[in-house]
């Protein structure tokens, strides 16, 4: 996996200076995200692409490189399998669709695929996939273009769909969450899930661990690895319902799995499952929060009408609302110099406009033994110059979301902070932070409820609720 993923060079076999050729635009790639690698081009034409010299055959390659990628059709692929394997170089990248999910002409294809790699000791990713991306060194071996600001960090990503897993990369940008590894397995035929699993299970830039899967072809597997990789992993099992599953199985040979043995045995091993494509992206970024050790939590918020509802999803995933001490609703009646506010758990912030006041209160609340973290809506606006602001009246407002991430690293709690705002507003939330920022009250409550469960299930605790 290590010359699959850190690979020192790479050749890309098939691409050619020809506009539209997928090879160029996987070079292209290369250059755009900045590997530093050898990068070494074959194509029987000769020439050069991008100005990389293209050498005629795999033989003439000066080494063999860590990595070769076939850019080539798939009746090809078998014998270029075979230059590789005599070369030496045993880690292959296989994109082209054409075999088993094409009938019984591409298993055969497959077949002396898999025969060529017995043969050599080559291990291979794919075929029928978008290879693989290390964001920290950028080897980024897609044949579509990938854009640069993807955010880096230590969210890897397993997919079996290459589409999906892209999509997937987006998302983590809007949320701004960075990514570390990116894999699509396509058809599986050599190095599947478990394979993927256990690498990043063991990788140190890897933190949290995503997977999309349409199939799993080795559960028991699957499960021991993850119950051995002591991070969060979040999957997304699509091809569950009856009409899905001919239609994946035309993608990616896949084939289906036991929805509710699944399920079972997904919670037993700590994998977490989300129910939406978004909720990965969503909910991989609530793991760089201090852990949430129980269900004690303080609601905040100047909106009637969102703690009502925040309060209503609270109680579904099995929080509490613990009363305030008197000597905390005294300081902070004091510190707001307001007989006006009914200081209670949830706490109703419609009367305190000070923007300050709001951070005096939310770090008060986290000093407390009996409150485990804290979950604030608020709403913001942006100013002319791009500020995000919260506060309730004009010249009492101000970005106050640094001082927020400062008193939760100080108090070693988690806030989960919402913002119902424009869409803009929350993405100039996201580039100012490093915590997470939520869209809406709702999930900002079930992604609370999945770091409280992984906390816990980590100490040896059974979790408050199982997720929903």
């Amino acid at each position: 996996m290590e010359r699959i993923f850190n690979a020192r060079d790479v050749a890309i076999i098939g691409v050619s200076d020809r506009p539209g050729n997928l090879g160029r635009d996987i070079l292209r790639n290369l250059m755009d995200w900045g590997y530093e690698g050898g990068v070494y081009g074959v194509n029987p034409k000769g020439g050069e692409a991008l100005g990389f010299p293209l050498y005629k055959s795999v033989s003439d390659l000066p080494k063999a490189v860590d990595l070769a990628v076939l850019i080539i059709p798939a009746p090809a692929v078998p014998g270029v399998a075979e230059e590789c394997g005599r070369k030496g170089i045993t880690r292959l990248a296989i994109p082209a669709g054409g075999f088993e999910e094409f009938g019984e002409e591409g298993r055969r294809i497959r077949d002396e695929l898999v025969s060529v790699a017995s043969k050599y000791g080559i291990r291979f990713v794919g075929p029928n996939c978008f290879t693989v991306i290390n964001a920290h060194t950028g080897l980024c071996l897609p044949f579509v273009p990938v854009s640069t600001d993807i955010p880096r960090g230590g969210v890897s990503i397993i997919a079996q769909s290459g589409g999906v897993g892209l999509s997937f990369l987006t998302m983590l940008r809007d949320e701004n969450a960075g990514f570390s590894k990116f894999v699509s397995m396509g058809n599986k035929t050599d190095l599947d899930e478990v394979d993927y699993l256990e690498y990043m299970g063991s990788d140190p830039q890897t933190e949290v661990i995503c997977m999309y899967l349409e199939d799993v072809g080795r559960g028991r597997e699957l499960l021991e690895k993850a119950r051995a990789a002591n991070k969060p992993i979040l999957a997304y099992k699509a091809n569950v319902e009856p009409l899905t599953t001919q239609s994946a199985r035309s993608h990616t040979a896949a084939l289906a799995n036991n929805d509710e043995v699944l399920d079972g045995a997904f919670r037993q091993a700590g994998i977490i499952r989300v129910r939406r494509l978004k909720q990965l992206a969503e909910y991989a970024k609530v793991f760089s929060l201090p852990p949430l050790s129980g269900n004690r939590v303080a609601l905040v918020s100047p909106t009637g009408g969102m703690l009502v509802l925040s309060s209503d999803q609270c109680a579904r995933r099995g929080f509490e609302f613990p009363p305030l001490s008197p000597p905390l609703v005294e300081d902070i009646n004091d510190h707001l110099r307001a007989g006006v506010v009914n200081v209670s758990n949830p706490v109703d912030l419609g009367d305190v406009h000070d923007a300050d006041s709001r951070v005096y209160i939310i770090n008060r609340l986290l000093e407390q033994d009996y409150i485990d973290g804290v979950i604030a809506v608020f709403t913001a606006k942006l100013t002319s110059d791009g500020e995000v602001t919260t506060g309730g009246i004009y010249g009492t407002r101000k970005n106050i979301l640094p001082e927020l991430g400062e008193v939760m690293r100080r108090r070693g709690k988690p806030l989960f902070l919402c913002l119902v705002s424009a869409s803009e507003v929350l993405a100039a939330a996201r580039r100012g932070v490093d915590y997470p920022v939520f869209a809406d009250p709702e999930g900002t409550v079930d992604a609370a409820a999945m770091l409280r469960d992984y906390s816990m299930r980590t100490r040896g605790q059974k979790p408050c609720v199982e997720g929903r």
